[in-house]
């Protein structure tokens, strides 16, 4: 056997890449696992989608120099507690007033048919605001 043999390489170095060939139920297994995972994670995002609380601002009132108010509609499951943050602008788009307001369970006679309920929220400001409006709303735990 010479030093150059095949088989003495192959022992002390390992088998080449060449011979670790995916063959075709190998890829067809590696097509089936990425297609069941991206199938999974759209249906874990359509999912969480359908169950985050939406908001849609309709106005806002500038009170005083300290003081503006936001109006905005919310839908959300009946069961969540969601909070939503509401913040004061000034004409800079700068952040003058910030506050968090928390909506529990709503009475029936004050939801629409999609489960949407109407809220005010008062926002302390540091200075004239232009503008009050939602920016995110959260389920709590």
């Amino acid at each position: 056997m010479s030093i150059d043999s095949p088989d003495l390489l192959r022992n002390r170095y390992g088998a080449s890449r060449h011979e670790h060939r995916i063959g075709p139920r190998g890829w067809i297994g590696i097509v089936l696992a990425v297609t069941l995972l991206t199938a999974v994670f759209a249906g874990w995002v359509v999912l969480a989608r359908q169950s985050a609380p939406t908001f849609k601002d309709i106005g806002f009132e500038v009170v005083s120099e300290a003081r503006a108010t936001a109006d905005f509609e919310l839908t959300k499951r009946p069961e969540d507690v969601v909070t939503c943050a509401v913040q004061a602008l000034n004409q800079e788009y700068a952040v003058v007033g910030w506050a968090e307001v928390t909506v529990g369970s709503v009475p029936e006679d004050r939801l629409s048919d999609a489960g949407t309920s109407s809220h005010r929220a008062a926002v302390r400001t540091t200075n004239l605001a232009t503008t009050a409006v939602v920016d995110s709303c959260w389920v709590e735990g």
